[in-house]
This record gives C-alpha cells, structure tokens and sequence, in this order.
C-alpha cells in the first residue's frame, strides 16, 4: 500500500479514514467485512470505500472533542460527509475487533450515514 493517503472505511454507520502510513494489512473477514491492522492492533470494517490521496485533516474542535472523548488524529471531509481521521495507536472503540459495531449497539445510527 503507498504510504500517501488515507484509506478511507465504514463501521457503525460513521465514515472513518486511517493514514496508508499506518496501515499494516489488510484482510477480508470470514464471516464478512475487512480487518484493519494498525499498531494498536486488529480494527474492524463494515466496508472498505478504497483510499483518497489527501484529505483536509483539521484538528476537531473544542466542541466536538466534548461529545467526542476518544482520541483522534483529526477530522475531514469526504465528498460532502465528515469522517474521524484514526489515530493508530489510540484508535476509537466502536473499530476495535473485540467489540461490536456502534450499529449493533445503537440500531438508529445505521442510517445516518
């Protein structure tokens, strides 16, 4: 995978973007969707968007960090719709392999994106 982009994905209804730089492999799921390995470890997605070559990644805001707490490398947008730039080493729960989706949590938000 080139080191420039950022490969872009879906996983619990939000729009999710992890530098190419950090992305070690990449794999299909046996019972459906893609693993992710990172530094930190396994993430999963629902579905690869395949990857963009920049985005404008700007810091999140005071406000967004309030009702975001996890740690982020930033936010973007990608054709009119926002997405959480991955922070590798620090990456959010709802894409950690151990965990459900945040649509198999919280059923509504499957289709807000």
């Amino acid at each position: 995978m080139s080191q420039r982009g950022f490969l872009l994905l879906r996983r619990g209804g939000g729009l999710w973007g992890i530098a190419n730089a950090a992305v070690l492999g990449l794999a299909r799921r046996g019972g459906g969707g893609f693993e992710v390995t990172v530094g930190a470890g396994a993430l999963v997605a629902d579905e690869i968007l395949g990857v963009v070559e920049e985005l404008a990644v700007r810091r999140a805001a005071p406000v967004v960090r309030r009702f975001w707490p996890e740690a982020s490398a930033g936010v973007a947008m990608y054709e009119q719709v926002p997405l959480v730039v991955v922070d590798p080493d620090r990456p959010p729960q709802v894409l950690r392999a151990d965990l459900p989706a945040l649509a198999a949590i919280f059923p509504e938000t499957a289709d807000d994106v």
